[in-house]
């Protein structure tokens, strides 16, 4: 009796139902190993960062020598008028005594949105300039102390300066300003890169033996 040869075409169809049954089990297996081996999903929610303040520490308190003795001016003669009353009649001493009673300056306010600059490592001061003493307010011997808020950027350089508190004069809030633009600062970094940031520098305002 002859063999009967099937044709390779014949022969796959014949098979077909077992190719199935293999490749759906392989199938299974590869799903349970990928299910089974890899990590659980973990949901973080992401959270912005808050801006933060940091306080440059000063090196030491500002330490104004005393004011140097006042000379008396010589007296400018002037011209008398003719028929003018009181003409010889000499002009006081001037004082500063007003100096005591003025008000505290209001709280300033720029008027701009606030500015969210996020940072990994604060801003480090590398030089501290100290603010020059106004003559008027050392003559009166008015004391104190300036919060400067100071944006600084990303080569260290101070490119804004505003007053946040302050319990002295104008005159002595303007060179707390002039000064916090001269100071240096090692930058803010995010991770690796430098980035604006913003800092507080508190300048104190002191008279040495001035009581």
């Amino acid at each position: 009796m002859a063999a009967i040869v099937l044709s390779a075409n014949a022969e796959f169809k014949g098979n077909y139902s077992k190719y199935i049954r293999y490749s759906i089990v392989g199938a299974l297996i590869i799903h349970f190993i990928i299910f089974f081996f890899s990590p659980p999903f973990e949901f973080k929610p992401y959270r912005l960062k808050e801006e933060r303040f940091e306080v440059v520490d000063l090196p030491q308190n500002i330490e104004i020598p005393p004011p140097p003795q006042e000379v008396a001016l010589p007296k400018v003669p002037v011209e008398a008028v003719e028929g003018e009353e009181d003409a010889d009649k000499e002009i006081g001493p001037t004082t500063f005594d007003t100096f005591e009673e003025l008000p505290p300056p209001p709280a300033p306010s720029s008027g701009k949105a606030e500015m969210f600059l996020a940072f990994d490592e604060p801003p480090m001061l590398q030089y501290y300039e100290s603010p020059k003493y106004p003559q008027l307010a050392r003559e009166a011997g008015i004391e104190g102390t300036v919060s400067v808020k100071v944006l600084v950027g990303e080569d260290g350089k101070v490119l804004d300066a505003v007053v946040l508190s302050s319990d002295v004069t104008p005159d002595m809030e303007r060179a707390a300003i002039e000064a916090a633009k001269k100071c240096r600062f090692k930058p803010a970094k995010q991770r690796t890169v430098p980035v604006k940031a913003h800092v507080m520098i508190p300048f104190q305002f002191k008279l040495t033996g001035a009581y």
